[in-house]
C-alpha cells in the first residue's frame, strides 16, 4: 500500500541522512536504493517529483565530500535535539 500522507520532519531527516551517507560511501546501487526509499515517503502523485529533486540536490554536492559531512553532522545534531 502506498503512503498517502506527507512524511514527517523526522522521517525526512532520517531519509536524507541515509542518502548523504550512501553518497559518501560511493556505491551507486546503494545510493539509488536510498533515493527510491526517499521518494516512497511521499504520496504516489508526488514520488517522481520528490525523486527528481533529491537527485538534483545530490548531484550538486557529489564532488564536495566535506560539505556532505557537514550536512550529516548537522542532521545528527538536529535528530538528537528533536
Amino acid at each position: 500500500m502506498q503512503n498517502q500522507a506527507k512524511p514527517t520532519a523526522a522521517e525526512l531527516l532520517i531519509s536524507w541522512q541515509l542518502i548523504w551517507t550512501r553518497l559518501l560511501n560511493g556505491k551507486p546501487g546503494e545510493l539509488k536504493q536510498a533515493l527510491n526509499s526517499h521518494a516512497k515517503l511521499f504520496p504516489a502523485g508526488n514520488q517522481a517529483e520528490a525523486r527528481t529533486r533529491a537527485e538534483r540536490t545530490v548531484a550538486q554536492y557529489q564532488n564536495e565530500p566535506a560539505q556532505v559531512r557537514n550536512i550529516i553532522n548537522r542532521t545528527k545534531h538536529t535528530l538528537r535535539s528533536a
